[in-house]
């Protein structure tokens, strides 16, 4: 009986931690974050600016990736700041009470460009930012603290860097060049 006991604690365990799911604010200010998102010409982005801003994560900086399900915002208000106002986004695979790594990137969201491989593909993409490490004052929180007593939000991305959107650069004619020579040397000694 005992070991059946044990058997039966040990899978509802595993099954809790596979469930195991933080939330964060997609956004760049709150309280203790202020991090702005400038343009090319280094002037804060304007309010309703048709940019989405993609979060990727992992628990390891190797391991950051994209979320099987996008977790990305396309509000921004006046001044720089995306996401104020939205809801706590899910972050599958990370667990609450963790730090993990993100990388945020962004691509200009018109003319039906709704991901950022298109984006590169129509040249609307941007270099994505730096990686970072969530910080203390954040934390991934779970699912269901915004109903607990007291409330716990989801904390912001404290530990965000600055951010200036900057174009992926186009491949030069020249590298091109070297490139195709290079295949076709390559090529021609099989």
């Amino acid at each position: 009986m005992k070991k059946l006991i044990t058997i039966v604690a040990g899978v509802l365990l595993v099954n809790l931690s596979a469930l195991a799911q933080g939330t964060v604010l997609l956004q760049n200010i709150g309280a203790g974050l202020n991090q702005p998102v400038k343009d090319v010409n280094g002037v804060n982005i304007a309010g309703g600016a048709p940019i989405t801003m993609e979060l990727l994560g992992g628990a390891t900086q190797a391991s950051i990736a994209p979320f099987a399900t996008a977790v990305t915002t396309t509000t921004w208000l006046a001044g720089g700041y995306f996401g104020v106002g939205g809801a706590e986004k899910v972050l599958p695979g990370l667990a609450s009470g963790t730090f993990p790594f993100f990388q945020l990137r962004a691509w200009v969201n018109t003319g039906g460009v709704n991901t950022y491989i298109g984006a590169l593909a129509a040249g609307q993409a941007y270099v994505p930012s730096a990686q970072w490490q969530l910080i203390a004052g954040g934390g991934l929180s779970g699912l269901g603290n915004p109903t607990a007593s007291p409330p716990v939000p989801a904390p912001a991305l404290f530990g965000m860097p600055a951010f200036t959107l900057v174009p992926v650069p186009e491949p030069s004619t020249i590298l091109l060049g070297v490139l195709g020579a290079a295949a076709l040397l390559f090529r021609r000694r099989k």
